[in-house]
């Protein structure tokens, strides 16, 4: 038993929609940090326990970090005692479950108010799955975590002993509790669905007219279905159809006939007596499989760049382009999905009127050459069409570097370069000090040349130069998707901070790229005509270098 806690109410008075029966136990999972003879709270929990269910043993254990110990224990409390414990930690009142021993839980607020649940949408970290989606309630701290417990979450990825404790924490509560700021130093109260051990929408009999959906049920033990209500609805394109509302069978399932194939579907349960028990968003369902398989056909040995010869060799494996599952055929429904893409990815001055763009991905790259090259290499791995480099100063040593990661045969190379004129101090140093007597021009054919070798597997190698419309800013695109970066290749991930982002609706930025693209001259042809204008230069003029315009 608790503790110094007042008589507890009856839980059908406190909690409404707990109907008597339901529920037996309580398991309490409590975490807390000892310091200075204070007791704070991390984590609690009051897991419901449906009547078919057996409790669980107790346990507790702990552990010293440093000055602070943490322990975590479970204990198994009577229906009623637990919801009166789970009550008290909002009353400031708080003690460890049968024992004197006080908890510091700070300034707790209940939400919803005391009484009632929520349903929650996304998986819990803390929850079995078992639960499903389980009822919720939530007592959140409302003002700053007590000293010690903010100082073990802000030094968790940093302190060795506060990483030590993460860890530990993670193994005895089975979630990443200081990864998740919204648990940390709060409590909740979990009720599962008591009349059924879960539920899910399936498709039945199919035919030209319609198809039958079930929403099926698992009771549990001695149960009264009676007071449910099962509801199952078709979303078309974002928008609900067809609805089927009605009591399920003795075996909790409730079956109705779409009037024509259902692309989506939703289900809620209602419970008369105890509410909303369990709903879900709107799901596909999975009509057919199709697979493929990508097996090394050969390797491509990539030696390092010059400018980082100490690196090993990279080996990539080359895989198979397959085609691909075969297009669905167009109908109406469709055709509505496809516009609506469409529309979801305009951006700019694309969007309707008073639209805002949505958040982009970001990456910050600082201070670790290696792993900014690592990071560009993974996304380029991944490209089965396309790759364009859109940069002013790239050049064979980057074609050598990340280009070459390409893992799919097939994938075409492109980049718009815009060499800039060199100041007169760095005219005369047109030869790459890293090549011995080859300029960077001719450095750049011969790695064009090297990689449109059929043994390499590449698509179509096109390298152009802008000489009308330029960019300014650095792109990367990788077949559809596109990344605004804030670095040259040949610099991105050194001293200076950089930031690379996914532009998150694409589809404008891709239009001018290749407009540009398209306007652009061809390397080779650039750089024949740059070398006859040297040719053709007054000896007093100086020596030319690539950087120059023609």
């Amino acid at each position: 038993m608790i503790e110094s806690l007042a008589p507890a109410p009856a839980p059908v008075e406190t909690w409404p929609t707990i109907v008597a029966g339901d529920y037996d136990f309580g398991v309490v999972r409590l975490a807390t940090l000892v310091n200075a003879g204070t007791n704070h709270l991390l984590f609690a929990s009051v897991e419901l326990l449906p009547a078919e269910m057996s409790p669980p043993p107790e346990d507790g254990t702990f552990q010293n970090f440093g000055s602070a110990r943490l322990i975590v224990g479970r204990s198994v409390l009577p229906l009623a005692d637990a919801l009166a414990w789970y009550a008290s930690l909002s009353e400031v009142a708080g003690r460890i479950p049968g024992q004197a021993f006080a908890i510091a839980p700070g300034s707790l607020g209940a939400e919803p108010p005391l009484g009632r649940f929520t349903l929650p949408s996304t998986p819990l970290p803390f929850a079995p799955h078992w639960h499903g989606r389980p009822r919720l309630h939530r007592l959140v701290p409302m003002a700053a975590l007590a000293d010690p417990v903010a100082m073990l979450r802000d030094t968790s990825a940093t302190v060795a002993a506060s990483i030590r404790a993460r860890a530990w924490l993670q193994d005895q509560l089975h979630f990443d509790l200081l990864g998740y700021d919204a648990w940390l130093g709060a409590a909740v109260l979990i009720a599962p669905n008591p009349l059924l051990r879960n539920c899910s929408l399936v498709l039945g009999d199919r035919d030209s007219v319609g198809e039958t959906v079930e929403l099926r049920g698992t009771p549990r033990r001695g149960v009264d279905l009676s007071t449910l209500r099962f509801t199952i609805e078709e979303f078309r394109a974002g928008v609900a159809g067809w609805r089927l509302d009605g009591s399920p069978d003795a075996l909790g399932r409730l079956c109705g006939t779409a009037p024509s194939q259902v692309p989506s579907a939703r289900h809620e349960i209602v419970c008369a007596r105890r509410g909303l028990l369990d709903q879900d968003d709107p799901g596909w369902f999975m009509r057919g499989v199709w697979s493929q398989s990508a097996t090394a056909v050969k390797r491509r040995i990539v030696q390092p760049p010059k400018r980082a010869a100490a690196s090993a060799p990279l080996v990539i494996s080359l895989h198979d382009k397959n085609a691909g599952p075969p297009a669905p055929p167009l109908t109406p429904l469709r055709q509505v999905e496809h516009l609506q893409d469409r529309q979801g990815e305009r951006t700019g001055g694309l969007l309707p009127a008073g639209r805002a763009d949505d958040p982009r991905t970001s990456h910050i790259l600082e201070n670790d050459r290696a792993s900014a090259v690592d990071h560009i290499r993974r996304l380029i791995g991944h490209a089965r069409d396309r790759i364009l480099f859109v940069d002013p100063y790239f050049d064979a040593e980057d074609l050598q570097e990340f280009a070459m990661a390409a893992q799919f045969e097939g994938v075409a190379i492109l980049a718009l370069i815009n060499p800039r004129p060199r100041n007169a101090k760095k005219e005369s140093n047109e030869k790459d000090e890293l090549n011995g007597s080859e300029s960077i021009g001719d450095a750049l054919l011969r790695q064009i040349a090297a990689m449109r070798d059929p043994a390499q597997g590449f698509g179509i190698i096109d390298i152009r130069v802008s000489t009308g419309r330029r960019s300014h800013d650095r792109f990367l695109q990788i077949d559809d998707d596109v990344w605004h970066c804030g670095h040259s290749f040949n610099q991105i991930g050194q001293g200076e901070l950089s930031l690379m982002t996914q532009v998150a609706k694409p589809a404008e930025i891709r239009a001018i790229l290749a407009d540009v693209f398209a306007e652009a001259t061809p390397f080779e042809h650039w750089w024949a005509q740059r070398q006859r204008a040297t040719e053709a230069r007054p000896a007093d003029a100086g020596v030319g270098t690539p950087g120059e315009q023609p």
